[in-house]
This record gives C-alpha cells, structure tokens and sequence, in this order.
C-alpha cells in the first residue's frame, strides 16, 4: 500500500515545492503567525501602535532608568522573545487548533532564511579602532566559554542538544544565538527557551556581582567596560554592571561591545563544528544527539558564512545593511511567534536546574578567567591606562 502510494506521488509530482502542504492547510497557521508578529513588534511597514514592544517601551517609562538601562531590555525584550512570548501565552492558555500546526511547520524554513539575512549585521571593520589585544580577549572569551559549557555539561550529564545551546548564547554574549543554534543543533523548542532563561538568569545574577568584584580587584573603569561586554549575557545587562560601576565605566562598555558582537558568528559556528565532528565520531551512540539527522554541512550555512565574508569585505553599503535587518526582523518574528505556540510549558520545565546548573559554573569560571587576563593585561602595559 505504501509502495503504491509512493509511486503515485512519484508521478504527479513536479517539482521539489510538491512536498509542501497546499497553501488552504497552511493558511491558518501562517495567518496565526503573521497577526502575533505585528501586535508583539514594530515591524517594517505596520504602522500599528497596539504592539506588546510599545507596552514594554510605555512601563519603561514608569519604572524608569536602572543605571541607565530600561527594564525590559535588561529583560531582553525584542523582536525574537516579544513574539515568542505572546505565542506562549497563546498557545497555553488557549491551545492551538490542529487547523494552525501544518503553517506552524514553516518555522523550519524561516530560520535558516533569517540566519542567512543576519550575515550582512557582523562587520568586522567596525572593531578595528578596539585595538588588537581587547579583540584577542573578545574573541579568546568567546572560544573559552564555548569550550567551558560543553565541557562542563558533559560532567554534568546535560542532554548535548540543550549544552550546545547554553554553550552558543553564553559565549556570544547573548541569547539570540540559541535561537540561531536551534536547526543546528537540532535541539527541541522547550531547549531552546530554558537555554535562553539560563543565559539571561545567570546575566541578570552576574550584573549585580561584577561591580563589587571590579572595585575589589581594582580594575580599571575603562577596562571594567571590556570585563563586562565579555562576561555578560547581553548588551543591556553589561551596561548595567558598567554603570553601576562608574559612569566612564559605562561609557567604554557601550564602546568595547561592539568587538563582543562582530565575532558572535564565530561562536554559533564553533558550536556546531564541534558538535557535528562528535557526532560523525560517535555514530553509533545513542546518547549523542546534537546536530544528529544533520548528514553534510548544510548548504545554507555556507551561504550564511559567504555571506559574512562579503559583509567583512564591505560590500554591503548602510542602506542595504538596515533594509536587510528589517527584513530579519520580520524573518525572525513569524518564526519565534510559530515556536511559542508549538511549546507547551511543561516542555521547558521537564529539563529542571541542571542547564542554570552548568551555565552558571561556566560563566562563574569565564568571569574568573576573564578578570585574571585583564588585571595581568593593565599590569604588564598591554593594556595602557
């Protein structure tokens, strides 16, 4: 029965786009998505005020400035975890009608186009005024934390898809790339926002220490700045910890962060490269599951790292650079709304502590590391006061 059903399809098929659903199944479902995605962010071209990011923007008003930070930006609010969580919500207090699942599958099509158009956002150049000692620390804080948390969550047992993640959003400096790492790795959903809850929990702890140790140790305010770009989970929250140092503090965070974004591609591909080069090694074990399924190094990926070169290389001009991010925008928005609404909560609960567990040992040993390099890096001239 299946044979003939098989040879059927062989015939009536045209082209690779006959093994997607017809456009009325998945109607339902991409509607879904596109309506979370303009009431979660103010997107290109939708001039709608009712968005939960103008909310978040409005309470920021009322709370105020915490050393000089809005709220929900320490709180990581944007386009990807606005829309990722209306669809939770969504998606748990109502449920999701089976009508919707099949446009939800098109999440697995949106994420590599949008990591794709992300390659045009890393341009190298604009590290360059940093100076080559603190972008060897940037880039040596990103290959160390990756190595760490891989590490540690194999002593810790940790399922290898959620450690890879941990590992990606840590070591960037922030927790889109366990978004990024997610067809990957091919990690589950539920992975995906525990790994993000562990990466911006464990800033939001380290935001409030590091002020105290940098006072402490005596680090420099302007070197402070490079210590908190590189130790915490992201922009927002390592600005926080620069400021509540010192204002100047503060001033050379905003500026050494910028050498912590450029690299960030280099993290989320040594993940994978890692992990992949495991998995051909350990074919047989069962226990190793990240990047499993995952035959060759997708094709997609390579046109993402060509297209980082180009964008290193300058060939994308401004105008382009934002029109394109724009368009990630919308890219990433749909996809983080179809991944809300596909996790039932008790997915991202089932995995406990054990991921806070590694994240934070790691990022406790990064920022030893870390503070340790920058202190003997003052003392020795390479980094001149």
């Amino acid at each position: 029965m299946t044979t003939n059903a098989s040879i059927e399809y062989d015939k009536t098929r045209r082209s690779i786009f006959s093994a997607l659903y017809e456009f009325k199944a998945v109607l339902p479902g991409l509607l879904a998505m596109l309506f979370i995605a303009i009431f979660s962010n103010n997107l290109a071209g939708v001039p709608n005020p009712f968005t939960l990011q103008n909310l978040f923007a409005w309470l920021d008003g009322v709370i105020g400035p915490v050393n000089h930070q809005s709220f929900f930006q320490v709180m990581n609010s944007n386009f990807v975890w606005n829309p990722l969580l209306m669809g939770l919500i969504i998606g748990n207090v109502f449920g999701v009608p089976d009508c919707w699942k099949r446009g939800l599958s098109y999440i697995h099509m949106l994420m590599p186009l949008g990591i794709i158009m992300l390659a045009p956002h890393f341009m190298l150049g604009h590290a360059a005024k940093l100076g080559a000692v603190p972008i060897l620390i940037c880039t040596g804080s990103l290959f160390l934390t990756a190595t760490v948390v891989l590490y540690v969550s194999r002593l810790l047992k940790l399922d290898d898809r959620q450690g890879s993640i941990i590992a990606g959003g840590l070591a960037t400096g922030d927790p889109h790339a366990c978004a990024i790492l997610m067809p990957l790795i091919k990690a589950k959903g539920g992975q995906v926002v525990n790994s993000v809850a562990c990466v911006i929990g464990f800033g939001l702890i380290a935001m409030n220490i590091l002020p105290f140790l940098g006072e402490w140790i005596g680090i420099p305010a302007k070197y402070f700045g490079l210590a908190t770009a590189t130790t915490i989970g992201n922009g927002a929250q390592s600005l926080y910890a620069a400021f509540g140092h010192s204002y100047e503090a503060g001033r050379y965070a905003t500026w050494f962060d910028v050498g912590r974004h450029v690299i960030m591609p280099a993290g989320f591909l040594y993940v994978f490269i890692v992990m992949f080069v495991r998995k051909l090694r350990n074919r047989d074990n069962e226990k190793v599951l990240a990047t499993r399924g995952i035959k060759s190094f997708p094709i997609w990926l390579g046109v993402f790292v060509f297209m980082w070169i180009l964008t290193c290389l300058h060939v994308f001009r401004e105008p382009a650079h934002h029109a394109i991010f724009n368009m990630v925008q919308w890219d990433f928005s749909l996809a983080a709304a179809a991944l809300g609404l596909s996790i039932p909560l008790r997915e991202i609960t089932r995995h406990g502590f054990k991921g806070f567990a590694v994240t934070c040992i790691a990022g406790t040993v990064r920022i030893a590391v870390l503070l340790a390099v920058i202190l003997i890096c003052v003392k020795t001239g390479l980094l001149p006061e």
